[in-house]
């Protein structure tokens, strides 16, 4: 090999060897890994538990000493993800045993065409008493079952919301009426709008803590371990 070639060898090898050095670094600091970003978060992004709860229906014990809070979405799929994994374990071990309580609260991807009426739906199953079996129903049929989340045609949507209210006994006029009025727009945006507030720009986001020891912020679906982890410290506090 000559002299020449052996110098535009290194030099190709040289190139290659930055632009993969940068493509690491960028990659870090798009994608962090999780523990990373729940540690910043821990540190900066502690809220009061006044602006956490409006009026929402609790699951578990009101007195409970730890709350959860998630941001999300019917059709968002890492939210279904958490509701079919993540929280049948901390229903049982911290809701059902009085350690924790939770609240889900309305964050709406516009993009997601049935996301808004449902949410409706479940505040409307809210009002005579039935938010956690709507709720259920809700995550459980989006995209299997019924798969409400994937139908074109909005009647066909509704029709099922009905036939929900009547699986759960409630009174079908009086649902009907309320998704037609829209009754719970409002209250659904201002859930949109207490995320804004809180920087939220994706779902699911869940705050875990309580007014004297703050939050701890977490994006996505992460590992049940990183849930417990962050309850049993605050139950410690």
């Amino acid at each position: 090999m000559t002299k020449s070639r052996l110098q535009i060898l290194l030099i190709f090898v040289a190139i290659i060897g930055i632009i993969l050095l940068l493509l690491y670094f960028s990659w870090s600091t798009l994608f962090p890994k999780p523990v990373n970003l729940i540690l910043q978060q821990r540190t900066s992004n502690d809220v009061s538990e006044t602006l956490l709860l409006d009026d929402d229906t609790i699951m578990g014990k009101p007195d409970a000493p730890v709350l959860i809070v998630e941001f999300g979405e019917f059709m968002c799929p890492y939210c279904g993800q958490i509701h079919r994994e993540i929280e049948p374990l901390w229903r049982k071990e911290y809701i059902e045993t009085g350690k924790a309580k939770y609240v889900f609260r309305d964050y709406i991807n516009l993009g997601h065409l049935r996301a808004f009426t449902a949410a409706e739906a479940n505040e409307c199953a809210d009002a005579q008493g039935k938010q956690w079996p709507m709720y259920d129903l809700l995550f459980d049929n989006a995209y299997t079952g019924d798969a409400w989340a994937q139908l074109p045609n909005r009647k066909d949507f509704i029709e099922i919301m009905n036939r929900y209210a009547q699986h759960l006994n409630l009174d079908v006029a009086l649902f009907k009426e309320c998704i037609n009025n829209s009754t719970f727009g409002e209250e659904v945006q201002l859930d949109a709008s207490a995320g804004s507030q809180l920087g939220i720009f994706g779902t699911p986001v869940i705050y875990i803590g309580n007014d004297q020891t703050g939050f701890v912020k977490i994006r996505g679906a992460q590992p049940y371990s990183v849930y417990t982890q962050i309850i049993d410290e605050k139950l410690k506090s």
